[in-house]
C-alpha cells in the first residue's frame, strides 16, 4: 500500500505513534490467533499478569517496537524479549521486519536493532469463549484473576495510607434488591472501564495505568456471618 493511498485513520496512526515504532506497521498481516486458553501455549502467554501488559500494550499501539515497549514498561531488553517470544508461541501477537515487504519475523530482533522489528497483536480483544469454552479454561481464568486481583489489593494495601486508596470487603445479608442494586453499579464500572480501553485505543498510544480498580460479588452458602465494617473496629 503506497503513502498516497493509505487511509486517514492509518495515517493518524502512524503520526501519533512515538517515532520507533513507524516501521510500516500497517502493512503488517495479521495472524489467527488462539481460540481458548485451553490451548497449552496460550495459557503459558496469559498467565503472566507482566505478559497480559504487553500484550495490551501491543493492542494499543499497533507496530510499536521494543524499545517504545521497553520504555513503557520500565523492563530491560532481555527481560522483555523473554516475554515476547512466549506471546509469539503462544499466536497472540505476530513481529514483522521493518525492511520493504515487512516479512514476518521468528526472530526475537531484527539485525538492524530494536526497532527493526515491529509487532501487532492477532486480535484486539480475545475471542467469545476464550476463558470460558472448556473447564480447564475456566480454571485458568480464575487463576489469572485471583494473581491480578492480589497484586492490585498489595497496591491499595501499600497506598491506603496517603489517602489515595478506597478499599472495602464485607459480607453482609443482603435483600435481593439489594444485590440487584449492587450488580447494576458493578456493570456500570465495567462500563467505564471499556470506555476508558476504548478511548485509549483509539490514540494509538501507549498510556500508563493510573488506578487498579477491583470488584467482586458473590452468593455465600451455610456457615457465614456478616463481618463488623473495619473502619468501626
Amino acid at each position: 500500500m503506497s503513502k498516497k493511498k493509505r487511509s486517514v485513520g492509518q495515517q493518524r496512526t502512524a503520526r501519533e505513534l512515538p517515532k520507533t515504532t513507524r516501521v510500516d506497521a500497517d502493512r503488517a498481516p495479521m495472524a489467527h490467533g488462539p481460540s481458548s486458553v485451553a490451548d497449552d501455549a496460550a495459557w503459558q502467554a496469559v498467565r503472566s499478569p507482566l505478559r497480559l501488559q504487553i500484550l495490551e500494550a501491543i493492542r494499543a499501539a499497533p507496530g510499536i517496537d521494543a524499545r517504545a515497549l521497553s520504555s513503557a514498561l520500565k523492563t530491560n531488553a532481555p527481560r522483555l524479549y523473554y516475554h515476547l517470544n512466549i506471546l509469539r508461541d503462544g499466536g497472540l501477537i505476530v513481529g514483522v521486519d521493518g525492511k520493504p515487504g515487512g516479512e514476518l519475523t521468528t526472530g526475537r530482533r531484527g539485525s538492524r536493532g530494536p526497532e527493526a522489528v515491529t509487532y501487532r497483536a492477532s486480535a484486539r480483544t480475545f475471542p467469545d469463549g476464550f476463558f470460558s469454552r472448556h473447564e480447564i479454561g475456566r480454571r485458568r481464568a480464575k487463576t489469572i484473576m485471583r494473581d491480578l486481583f492480589t497484586r492490585g489489593l498489595e497496591l491499595s494495601f501499600a497506598s491506603e495510607s496517603d489517602g489515595k486508596c478506597m478499599t472495602l470487603a464485607r459480607r453482609e445479608h443482603l435483600s435481593s434488591a439489594e444485590a440487584l442494586r449492587v450488580k447494576g453499579l458493578l456493570r456500570q464500572i465495567d462500563e467505564i472501564l471499556d470506555g476508558a480501553r476504548a478511548r485509549r485505543h483509539s490514540g494509538s498510544q501507549t498510556l500508563a495505568a493510573t488506578h487498579f480498580v477491583g470488584c467482586a460479588l458473590c452468593e455465600l452458602g451455610d456457615g457465614e456471618l456478616p463481618d463488623c465494617p473495619i473502619a468501626e473496629v
